[in-house]
């Protein structure tokens, strides 16, 4: 048998009906008071979430979806103690999902200086600034496609050459 009530509105539903509870037996005394008002300010909370427009994990779990926030703002401490790295890639670092977030957001994408990566680790790239640069050997960086068997011969730089520089896309694609 299927509930009417989808299980994401289940805890608002709980705490409407809590709420509903205190306030009857509010004249009782003992706990119905305190029951009353948490319950009610769950439910305001719930009341808020599905009217609000700006968050949509909000609007579709009211009340539970704050339990998701509670969790990412002791995910640092959980990490750091208990975990992982933020760096460690399992398939996506914290820092990638983070990147993907803000961009989907359009969240203005601000990053400290500094690094949290490992810059001695072996592979780890690296390249420095020289005050004194050593001398490049005039090379030149292009090669010739075609020769005296050629009608129109030309040299073809090594750098910038993509896929579509040599006719690899099909008229299909085109």
């Amino acid at each position: 048998m299927r509930s009417p009530l989808p299980t994401r509105y289940w805890c608002f539903a709980l705490s409407l009906a809590a709420c509903a509870a205190g306030i009857v037996f509010w004249s009782a005394g003992g706990i119905w008071p305190w029951i009353a008002v948490l319950a009610g300010a769950l439910s305001l909370i719930g009341v808020w979430d599905l009217t609000q427009e700006r968050h949509t994990l909000r609007r579709n779990y009211p009340i539970t979806a704050h339990g998701r926030y509670l969790m990412e703002s002791v995910r640092p401490m959980l990490r750091q103690y208990v975990v992982e790295g933020d760096n460690d890639e399992v398939p996506f670092s914290h820092d990638q999902r983070s990147i993907v977030y803000q961009r989907a957001k359009q969240a203005q994408e601000t990053r400290p200086f500094g690094s949290e990566l490992n810059l001695y680790a072996g592979n780890y790239e690296w390249i420095n600034h020289s005050v004194l640069p050593a001398e490049i050997d005039d090379h030149d960086f292009r090669v010739p496609v075609g020769g005296a068997q050629c009608s129109k011969p030309y040299s073809a730089s090594i750098f910038n050459i993509s896929a579509m520089s040599f006719g690899s896309l099909s008229p299909n694609a085109i």
